[in-house]
């Protein structure tokens, strides 16, 4: 795998899971530039919170745990998080404002604070170009490490992009529990970058749905080590371009773990109105928990589309049309004409089966 200039990982167990990586480092070099999408859920962790005030700083580095959502636990949580940072900010010889930290795990239960801040100086001494560590650090109920990288030669000079993500339970956008981390060495000003990542991010994280339930926790943080800076529009979109697929791969990752899927879906919704009302239509469907038994089972009930479509507002004729690929595969494509414009839109969703149920009934 492919890691852009100006980065390096660790991670260690710290006490929060049993044995298994549960605490992981980004640190960079250079003080870089970082942006990053939340999620829209209005009861955010301590994690989130603290790092939607930090993202416009320059970023030295992002703590990462796991087994624990340091959400909505006691009402001393956000402190508790300001002082992890600080203790990290200090070792690394920097300021608090230049730490993000992102959680994932489970709401409700104390960070353990001591633990963290006492496994810091190993979690540093371990910093290396090695990423695998970290990759497995960030990792939940899923079943495998999720990332992806790319490089490119560009007018503008040789740089590459490099991705990782957590996820397979409570996923649905806006901002599909997700995390997210994209590294690159090329960069632009803020302004035309976040333009590229608002549009990387809404047809890749923002669409996929597992089960229809928004985290508290979901973040994507992209950071730039500012070596390569894009001098043109023709680097610049091939740059988008990338950048964009990297996003897709690690969404669509995160749906072929789903908890308890036997089926990754693609579901293309064409003849729509307008790109919002075919995202519209692709989103009611893949949040549909009788359409996606019915996938389940293998059951070509086209009345569950028709449903679920008259669920979103969007009124479609007889006509309409609607083909499967075969569905006892585990990998179904499925294409609905609206016959209604000339707008498209594609997501991506998984299986609901009774693994699903029994995995999130014993969760705890």
């Amino acid at each position: 795998m492919k890691i852009p200039e100006g980065f390096l990982f660790s991670a260690v167990n710290c006490g929060i899971k049993n044995k298994k990586p549960d605490l992981g480092l980004i640190y960079c070099s250079n003080s870089c530039q970082g942006l990053g999408v939340f999620t829209s859920n209005v009861n955010p962790s301590y994690s989130v919170t603290l790092s939607r005030q930090n993202i416009n700083n320059p970023i030295k580095a992002i703590l990462v745990n796991s087994g624990n959502a340091n959400c909505y636990s006691h009402s001393r949580g956000l402190k508790d998080t300001g002082d992890i940072v600080s203790e990290l900010a200090k070792r690394i010889g920097t300021v608090s404002e230049n730490i993000l930290i992102a959680s994932t795990g489970i709401i409700g239960k104390k960070l353990p604070k001591e633990k963290i801040i006492k496994s810091l100086s190993k979690l540093i001494k371990g910093l290396s170009k090695n990423s695998d560590g970290f990759s497995q650090s960030i990792l939940t109920t899923d079943t495998f490490s999720k990332k992806l990288s790319t490089s490119l030669e560009l007018s503008s000079g040789k740089g590459s992009i490099c991705g990782f993500a957590k996820g397979a339970g409570m996923i649905c956008p806006n901002m599909a529990t997700m995390l997210g981390f994209i590294l690159t060495d090329f960069y632009l000003p803020r302004g035309a970058y976040k333009k590229i990542i608002d549009r990387a991010v809404e047809e890749s994280f923002n669409s996929i749905s597992i089960d229809g339930c928004m985290s508290t926790n979901d973040t994507v943080f992209f950071i730039s080590s500012k070596k390569v800076l894009l001098k043109n529009k023709k680097d610049t979109d091939l740059f988008s371009l990338k950048l964009k697929e990297v996003c897709l791969g690690l969404a669509q990752m995160i749906v072929k773990d789903a908890e308890g899927a036997t089926k990754f879906i693609e579901i293309e919704i064409k003849g729509a109105g307008s790109c919002l009302e075919a995202k519209k239509a692709g989103m009611y469907l893949a949040n549909s928990n009788l359409f996606k038994c019915a996938l389940y089972g293998a059951n070509a009930n086209w009345g569950r589309i028709i449903s679920a479509l008259g669920h979103a507002g969007i009124r479609v004729k007889e006509n309409v049309g609607i083909k499967f690929s075969p569905l006892k595969k585990n990998k179904i494509f499925i294409s609905i004409d609206l016959k209604r414009g000339k707008s498209s839109w594609k997501v991506y969703t998984s299986d609901l089966t009774p693994e699903y149920v029994k995995i999130n009934a014993e969760y705890s």
